[in-house]
């Protein structure tokens, strides 16, 4: 059999056909799956996220909580949060306050937890007086499940760092209480 013949026999064979599609779909396929998973626990450690801050905020506002520090206010934001892997070391957290006439916007960006330094900063927390606003911030590291492709490389914010960062802000009203 002569080498044309064959290639033509080759070229209108379709035996493998299916197996050609299977290689070059099912990686795509699986990737957008990989995605939506990731995009559905990115969902969801914001909504629980959200609602820690939420009910620690509650609890501050109506004076449950006395004298909050930034390690009470932590470890009470992780534990209303519920799913949240690691977190009282990949939270950070920040009270600000303002007047009830003097309020001034904070800047937009959010101070998270550095992974890379040995010990975490210190966060002095002050609570206001009463009829002060108060705005209560936090930043918490979340490391993706799939840090190499689609969704989870693109909520990574800096190349240096393997984790994305979710915020939640809650604001409030001193009650008078005295």
């Amino acid at each position: 059999m002569s080498f044309s013949r064959r290639m033509r026999r080759f070229r209108a064979s379709e035996t493998g056909s299916s197996t050609v599609e299977f290689v070059i779909l099912f990686p795509v396929i699986w990737m957008m799956f990989g995605m939506t998973i990731e995009a559905g626990m990115y969902s969801t450690q914001q909504v629980m996220l959200e609602r820690g801050l939420d009910l620690t905020v509650r609890e501050v506002r109506l004076g449950i909580m006395d004298n909050p520090t930034h390690d009470k206010l932590v470890t009470k934001t992780c534990e209303n949060a519920l799913i949240m892997v690691d977190c009282e070391s990949s939270l950070r957290l920040e009270m600000i306050t303002s007047g009830p006439t003097t309020f001034v916007a904070p800047s937009r960006k959010i101070a998270c937890v550095d992974k890379a330094a040995a010990t975490p900063a210190t966060v002095n927390i002050v609570n206001g007086a009463n009829n002060d606003l108060m705005m209560l911030r936090v930043c918490m590291k979340i490391k993706p499940l799939l840090p190499f492709a689609g969704l989870g490389k693109a909520l990574i914010e800096d190349s240096n760092d393997s984790y994305y960062s979710l915020t939640a802000t809650s604001a409030y009203v001193m009650e008078p209480f005295q």
